[in-house]
């Protein structure tokens, strides 16, 4: 599995019939793209640097994502948009490969996804704990159904992304708060994030984005026997909110 993401925004100096245009545009060409499964909406009041429409599509291969873009069919309907600042503003994009992940999607309910670079001395050892913290929170927010945490393998736009940081709920309450109010969120996991903390690592520039989503997103094209079973790494310090523990159903491992 290989997925592109992209968090654009559309020019505000546009008007309205030039908006709707666009979106017109860019919805052709996702729904055209060739991908094994699409996903563009609008995103939702309450984003962070998220844009204002979330375009992802999940392809068999690196290879497949890349004919598709390197098509006429594309430049001509898709990058001809991106590409216009009359039209776009910024596009926030990333291309990668399955990472850890777990869960299993809701089929309907609410996709969020957050982007960071991690940029402060982001040392091996370093990298390694934020991503088994981050990746353990699943186990104690249980309002996350579905999860994946990746590496870009391209990114571009407002930062060079080093993280993709997907989820899927049943809707944003299972978001807004026993995600966002957690423990394991708040005290823990936000270390990385707060300038005034000795493990500082991720730039304060973050995307915080959401949209509603009416099939499977994370994973959907995955064929269940290539999906393995898991436990994370145990980086977590023993008693930590986010510590991991032992291995479940809902921690799995995407082997490419």
């Amino acid at each position: 599995m290989f997925s592109s993401l992209r968090l654009v925004t559309l020019a505000r100096g546009a008007s309205g019939p030039a908006r709707e245009a666009a979106v017109q545009s860019l919805s052709e060409a996702a729904r055209g793209a060739g991908a094994l499964t699409t996903l563009f909406e609008p995103t939702l009041p309450g984003v962070w640097n998220g844009g204002d429409l979330i375009w992802r599509s999940e392809y068999r291969d690196e290879a497949q994502w890349r004919d598709s873009e390197s098509g006429q069919r594309f430049r001509r309907s898709a990058a001809s948009v991106l590409g216009d600042p009359s039209r776009v503003s910024l596009v926030e994009h990333v291309a990668f490969a399955g990472g850890a992940c777990g869960g299993a999607s809701p089929g309907r309910g609410l996709y969020r996804v957050a982007l960071f670079c991690a940029s402060r001395n982001p040392t091996t050892d370093r990298l390694a704990r934020f991503g088994s913290e981050t990746c353990a929170m699943p186990r104690h927010v249980r309002s996350i159904r579905r999860w994946q945490l990746s590496t870009p393998l391209e990114a571009s736009g407002s930062r060079p992304w080093t993280h993709v940081w997907e989820q899927e709920y049943d809707d944003l309450a299972g978001l807004n708060g026993p995600y966002m109010l957690h423990p394991c969120h708040w005290g823990e996991v936000d270390r990385w994030f707060d300038p005034e903390d000795p493990d500082w690592l991720i730039d304060p520039m973050l995307c915080h984005t959401f949209c509603e989503f009416r099939t499977a997103v994370i994973g959907a094209s995955i064929p269940r026997a290539r999906v393995g079973r898991e436990g994370l790494p145990r980086n977590g310090a023993s008693g930590s909110p986010c510590a991991p523990s032992r291995a479940d159903d809902r921690v799995k491992t995407v082997h490419k």
